[in-house]
């Protein structure tokens, strides 16, 4: 017996010891460890909160693999616009905010391209520019389960360092006959204060589930269910352009904006800000030198008006012929269209003759750097924009299980496609002359702002007599036409070995092909109106802010903020194209190749075994599995690319390239990599009521496939004397990027006092290899220059040779306290924490880039949680649920930026009319949480949005 006990307390005590670990461990990666046999968690029927949370601590209770899931009736138990938004309820699970809903999801502090997705154990595709897959086509209302599996294990697919994530959807015959309807309404105060709006929208949707039993050919089983959604998803913006700039001038004079152009030289207003010893003997006489700021080249307000339909549909067949056969054919549509109306006032040149007031540093409160306060001048614009997206969505395949007396063989076919495209519709407005005009941060992040001598409401102000280009544009662009495919097939097969210690053996081969073309970039614009009907540009350019002008569409705008712009001149974009070009559209180009276009196909073959094993220990029960995973990838590339002409910098003159038309070409690339991959997995039993697990893995996560692209943008190095200088930061993909290769040691503490009530304690680490960045000229490839071919060192993304490392630890506890008397014992929480921690280094590849920082991991966010508190009784249920996540990296195209932590609490009540009537009421975001970034600095704020609360009430059906 005191073995037995000796036994617990190292089993115990190496918990500890993990603990204690993680944050030490050496820099050399594990051992190759090996894998399980996969989870299943049928279908579990469930009604209410408890019952709910009861299912999902059996789920984690009875997996081979650390995992939380939540299934059944908990998916639409809260107005999950999608099914990210259910997923963020999961410890360890957090998400970016698009539009006010959950969209792209990191796991463990892992950010999205690291995570794996999968419907019903196949691979999704996405519309996105990378793989991180967009949950909220995806209606929750009509998803049966969600389960995050983090850690690994040999017959998962491969492609997820932080974890997969799996949905499900019903399996008929598994499944409760049932019919239900459900309608809710919406209102959205934001969208209420819009001329000609109410608020108001739906979300309706209605399933059916049913068997046939015992029929003349076997069992049959049915569902199908249908949701549409009709709402608007307003919001307000302050926002800057995607890089900043360092600076170190002091304008000598910022309000001298007329007189002779020596005479605004002089003045320190007839240029942009810079680092003072860069500028010339003139423009440094015009300035003094100042302690090092941050300036961006643009600042907009911007107020959004939309509407937004989506469809989505999901179905299951399944037929059981005997005892022995099982086939299941599932299909999933979603349908989304989007038009977005935006209405900005721009300060278009926020960089112009600045004399900083306010900077962060020497101990003021503000970040180093960030320009809090300054007086500059710029042009003013009033932009109008109409921006139409149109994303479907369909998956689907066909299953089949053969069950023997031990052997049980799964076959699988699927098919995933998606397609997003996005039609851009823009003009403008633009001030005479240049304002000057006082911008002060110190109250809020979104800015006040004072202009001198000029009044931003009257349409009048914003008239150029004499039109230039873009001046007065009318822009006509599909900016993305992203098409994304997977074809996948496996075969998978389990044999039972008996009662010894090797319980089962599995094998399995998996083959898919990913396609991704996108075209970019097909525009049709119009520089300055084109003269007709006898009217002259200007003619025409007057007329039009005559005829166009109409009221400012909102009474709310940025309700949450002090800024004093709250309105502005505000114009008809459909009027002013019309007037503008005489037409209602721009004819797109019928061939618009180009160098940012992609046609990327990856090849990946895969085959797996596994064992599983159990037994006793010294009276401890245990299980686990081991096995490895072997994968080989195939990348096959084409793009385009165009002879240039280049000319180097003499005497100080710019150097140029200029693309020779005519010339255009396709040209291929291709990569290659295989991997083996082992898993292990070992649960121990101390007792009925406590579990400890380990698993150790390597697991692979593939690079962004646009990342692959082999076209050549020409971006030229105007101070480069050479041709392979200028040639220099010209940017271009690279087909040869590896995963990222990451060994992984997991291990859960988890106590299961009853069936309500659990807590598990978990840390982990992982030593991770090859992160993409964006390197600075590491890429050697050629282009026709000057009519020879020309080997060079372009911009491309490339693998990190360094190893990271990254460690963290999650606390998920979930209870119900049916043991308090009276209307207490209807209470119940849960709550869940993870803390990550990660020494990556992602140097800005923007200006700023010496003075600043390198990034840490896309989305990882040091700290987050969530909590819910629910009650029921008597028919009502009563919910709140509060997540939160700490700041986190979200990049752009040409500089690092970051979301400031912030947190969102949901509040749900439910009840029961009858039996089949459920009435529902839901308050999202009813703290007004706003979303901001900032880069380069905590104060240097890029972007301030407003969604505001939305409200949902309605009914539910169930028969």
């Amino acid at each position: 017996m005191s073995n037995h006990h000796s036994l617990r307390t190292i089993l115990l005590a190496s918990a500890a010891i993990v603990t204690a670990t993680s944050a030490a461990a050496q820099d050399a990666a594990p051992e190759a460890a090996a894998s399980q046999e996969p989870t299943t968690v049928d279908e579990v029927v469930v009604t209410g909160l408890r019952a709910t949370q009861r299912n999902s601590i059996a789920v984690k209770r009875n997996s081979a693999v650390i995992v939380d899931a939540i299934v059944n009736d908990e998916i639409g138990s809260l107005p999950d616009n999608s099914v990210g938004d259910t997923l963020e309820r999961v410890t360890g699970v957090t998400a970016d905010r698009f539009k006010g809903n959950a969209n792209e999801l990191s796991v463990r502090g892992l950010g999205p391209t690291l995570s794996f997705s999968t419907f019903n154990g196949r691979e999704v595709s996405t519309a996105g520019p990378d793989r991180s897959v967009a949950f909220q086509q995806f209606p929750s209302e009509l998803v049966n389960g969600v389960l995050v599996y983090k850690s690994q294990q040999a017959d998962f697919a491969e492609g997820g360092i932080a974890g997969v994530i799996d949905l499900r959807s019903i399996r008929p015959l598994e499944a409760r006959p049932r019919l239900q309807f459900e309608y809710r309404g919406v209102y959205q105060e934001k969208d209420a204060a819009i001329n000609g709006r109410d608020g108001l929208g739906y979300r309706a949707n209605i399933s059916w589930t049913n068997r046939w039993e015992d029929t003349g050919i076997g069992d049959i089983g049915l569902s199908i269910g249908y949701q549409r959604q009709d709402q608007a998803a307003p919001e307000d913006y302050y926002t800057t352009n995607s890089a900043f700039i360092p600076c170190s001038t002091d304008a000598a004079n910022p309000n001298l904006i007329t007189g002779t152009a020596a005479a605004q030289t002089a003045a320190g207003t007839s240029f942009n800000c810079a680092l003072r010893p860069s500028l010339s003997a003139a423009q440094q006489a015009g300035t003094t030198l100042s302690p090092l700021y941050f300036a961006t080249t643009s600042r907009t307000f911007r107020q959004i008006s939309t509407s937004e339909v989506r469809d989505g549909l999901i179905g299951a067949l399944q037929w059981r012929p005997n005892d022995r056969l099982d086939f299941t054919a599932d299909a999933q549509y979603s349908k989304r269209s989007s038009l977005e109306g935006r209405n900005q006032l721009a300060i278009t040149e926020a960089a112009r003759g600045i004399e900083p007031l306010i900077i962060g540093g020497s101990g003021n409160g503000y970040s180093d750097g960030a320009l809090i306060s300054y007086t500059g001048n710029s042009n003013l614009e009033i932009q109008l924009e109409n921006r139409l997206r149109e994303e479907e969505y369909m998956g689907g395949g066909l299953s089949g299980r053969w069950t023997g007396e031990r052997l049980t063989i799964t076959g699988d076919i699927s098919y995933s496609e998606s397609h997003r495209t996005e039609l851009q519709k823009a003009t403008n407005m633009r001030s005479p002359r240049r304002v000057v005009y006082t911008l002060d941060a110190t109250d809020d992040v979104v800015p006040t702002v004072d202009f001198v001598g000029f009044d931003i409401t009257d349409p009048g102000a914003f008239l150029v007599t004499a039109p230039a280009s873009n001046t007065n544009y009318a822009r006509y662009r599909l900016v993305t036409d992203r098409r994304d495919e997977i074809a996948a097939a496996r075969i998978d097969s389990v044999y039972e070995l008996g009662d010894g210690f090797f319980k089962t053996l599995n094998l399995g081969v998996r083959h898919s092909e990913h396609t991704r073309r996108t075209d970019l970039n097909n525009n049709a614009d119009v520089a300055i109106p084109i003269a007709r009907d006898g009217l002259t540009a200007a003619q025409l350019v007057a007329q039009a802010n005559a005829d166009c002008r109409v009221d400012y569409p909102s009474s709310d705008f940025m309700s949450e903020s002090s800024t004093n712009i709250r309105s502005w001149a505000t114009f008809d974009n459909d009027c002013l194209f019309r007037a503008y070009t005489g037409r209602d559209s721009n004819p797109l180009l019928a061939d618009s190749r180009g160098p940012e276009d992609i046609n990327v196909k990856e090849t990946i073959s895969a085959i797996y075994w596994m064992t599983s094993f159990g037994g006793d220990l010294q009276a401890i029960p245990f299980s686990g599995n081991f096995g490895v995973r072997y994968v080989r990838t195939e990348v096959d590339s084409r793009g385009y690319r165009s002879a240039v002409t280049v000319t180097p910098s003499v005497g100080g003159a710019a150097a140029t390239i200029v693309t020779v038309p005519g010339t255009l070409s396709e040209i291929r690339g291709t990569g290659e990599y295989d991997y083996w991959l082992p898993s292990v997995n070992l649960n121990f039993d101390l007792n009925d009521r406590t579990r400890l697990r380990f698993g150790g893995s390597r697991a692979i996560a593939r690079s962004g496939i646009e990342d692959f692209n082999v076209g050549i943008n020409p971006v030229p190095d105007t101070t480069a004397t050479t041709v392979q200088g200028v040639l220099a930061n010209s940017q271009t993909g690279n087909p040869n990027l590896k995963p990222l290769d990451s060994w992984n040691l997991d291990a859960s503490l988890e106590f299961y006092l009853n069936e309500d009530t659990a807590f598990s304690f978990a840390v982990y680490r992982k030593w991770i290899k090859n992160a993409s960045f964006d390197a600075v000229q590491p890429f050697t490839t050629s282009i026709i220059a000057n009519g020879v071919e020309t080997t060079f060192n372009a911009v491309a993304p490339a693998n990190d040779t360094e190893q990271r490392n990254l460690q963290g630890l999650e606390v998920t506890a979930s209870t119900a306290f049916s043991w308090l008397p009276g209307l207490w014992s209807g209470l119940g929480a849960s709550a869940g924490y993870n803390y990550a921690d990660a020494d990556f280094e992602f140097p800005d590849p923007s200006t700023v880039a010496p003075y600043v920082e390198p990034a840490n991991l896309r989305g990882l966010s040091r700290h987050n949680g969530n909590a819910s508190v629910f009650w029921e009784g008597a028919g009502l249920q009563l919910r709140a649920a509060y997540r939160y996540r700490s700041d986190y990296s979200k990049p752009n195209s040409s500089t690092n930026r970051s979301v400031r932590g912030s947190g969102i609490l949901n509040l749900s009540a439910q009840y029961d009319l009858t039996d089949n009537i459920q009435l529902k009421f839901q308050a999202l975001n009813v703290t007004n949480a706003r979303d901001i970034m900032f880069k380069p600095g905590y104060d240097a704020i890029t972007e301030v949005s407003e969604s505001n609360p939305q409200y949902y009430f309605g009914v539910r059906f169930r028969y």
